[in-house]
């Protein structure tokens, strides 16, 4: 199923159809599998150059094929034409393409033995999901979010995918490490509970440990590795890592899960894209100054109007709504 699915994420690729989630899931099946890395390289360099290594790549396309076609069909045939790079292109993607088609129930969907292979859980913003894996972890999503992971876990590892925000309470299993992909950096635990933040638009990338221990991996520097003990936060900002211990043992952090907001010494900047996801709305700031002054506040059940009417009490400043667009000024 590894293979089925590389073929699968490899066809998006190519065609110029692949998400971010995927491109984590792709990076991570390559890393983690010699054999497919070997393959990509091949179809890289075949894409890529004048001449090819005719005989390499014949097998390639001969793996490839023998792992999409489907049982009593007439084999397909690649023709290869030197010199020029959209055919090759076509040919590779009408393959791969059309092997995802031919597959879409048993491959996208359904292993052969009747098991979802990976479930996409996405949120939009002002929306929180809770779902529970196979092996008994339980996991919050956060607004804007998106989350892959298999219905039944297999093989040495339990991998699920992240872009966003989620709280993992995961099952204690030593046998089987648990580890959230991400865009940045992958977190690795047995049995722990603890908070990962990673969104596309924040500068920076967190990691927060609430009991348990994880250890969190670089993607771009597998040599860097940090261990977060209870109450430990790491932050990735820059390309730069560090371990601080949290001020408020977790409850900022982690405040979402209960749907409210808590935060410290933050910027207008900051706080704002937690607002545009709280309330599911957008923030625009026609004095750009506004962005650098810090607030520090807790919200429990209160709307855009009375959070932004509490926040003018610490500094002078206006607002005005339109629909979902909110309108920062002086």
């Amino acid at each position: 199923m590894t293979d089925q699915r590389f073929t699968e994420l490899l066809a998006k690729q190519l065609a110029g159809d692949i998400s971010a989630d995927e491109s984590i899931e792709l990076k991570s099946l390559l890393e983690n599998n010699s054999a497919s890395n070997r393959e990509y390289q091949l179809l890289q360099n075949y894409l890529q150059s004048e001449t090819e290594d005719e005989e390499n790549i014949d097998l390639v396309f001969e793996r490839i094929k023998t792992r999409i076609q489907p049982p009593a069909r007439t084999p397909l045939k690649v023709v290869k034409r030197k010199n020029f790079l959209w055919l090759k292109v076509a040919a590779l993607v009408a393959i791969l393409v059309g092997a995802v088609l031919l597959y879409n129930r048993e491959v996208l969907f359904f292993s052969n033995s009747g098991h979802l292979v990976l479930v996409k859980v996405q949120t939009k913003a002002a929306d929180t999901r809770t779902v529970t894996l196979g092996d008994g972890s339980v996991v919050k999503i956060n607004s804007s979010s998106r989350f892959r992971y298999p219905k039944k876990f297999s093989g040495d590892n339990r991998n699920v995918y992240l872009s966003g925000e989620a709280f993992f309470d995961v099952k204690k299993d030593p046998q089987h490490p648990f580890i959230v992909h991400t865009e940045k950096m992958d977190v690795q635990v047995l049995g722990t509970a603890f908070n990962v933040k990673i969104y596309p638009n924040d500068d920076f990338a967190e990691t927060t440990l609430i009991r348990g221990k994880v250890v969190v991996t670089l993607k771009d520097d597998k040599k860097a590795q940090f261990t977060l003990q209870p109450n430990d936060k790491f932050t990735l900002a820059e390309g730069k890592g560090q371990v601080n211990q949290t001020e408020s043992g977790g409850v900022e952090e982690t405040a979402w899960t209960s749907d409210e907001l808590v935060f410290k010494n933050k910027n207008f900047d900051q706080v704002s894209r937690l607002f545009e996801r709280h309330y599911d709305v957008k923030i625009f700031f026609k004095d750009p100054d506004l962005k650098k002054v810090e607030f520090t506040a807790h919200f429990t059940k209160e709307n855009i109007s009375e959070a932004l009417d509490v926040l003018k009490f610490i500094e002078n400043f206006n607002y005005s709504i339109k629909g979902k667009n909110v309108y920062i000024f002086r």
